[in-house]
């Protein structure tokens, strides 16, 4: 049974990963385009451009998603394969993401306050 969990770990994590990364660079791709849209609108003055902020939130959430998708495949590995190298490596993301998650809810309320 645990070499079945063990095979069906090393399928699924690299999926779960591969899942994170096309989030994060979704949420990269959309950045880049908002922001080439703003410097647009701010070569045309006729148009008001998109806040930085809003831009932001809009990247912050899918690194977030992004790195939420890291974790579980993480998790998933840790409780199946348990080494430190692996902890170690759970442990950073589960820091990152607190961090990230932080600063994303305050800028959140920041600009529902405007």
């Amino acid at each position: 049974m645990h070499e079945f969990l063990v095979e069906l770990v090393a399928n699924i994590v690299p999926w779960t990963e591969a899942v994170g990364i096309a989030i994060v660079m979704w949420g990269a791709t959309e950045g880049i385009i908002k922001l080439l849209g703003r410097v647009r609108s701010l070569l045309d003055s006729a148009v008001l451009p998109v806040p930085i902020s809003r831009i932001r939130l809009a990247i912050g959430e899918k690194i977030a998603l992004g790195l939420d998708f890291f974790l579980a495949g993480d998790i998933i590995q840790t409780i199946i394969i348990p080494s430190w190298e692996s902890l170690a490596i759970l442990g950073g993301i589960v820091v990152i993401r607190t961090i990230i998650a932080f600063f994303l809810n305050r800028d959140i309320k920041e600009f529902a306050e405007k």
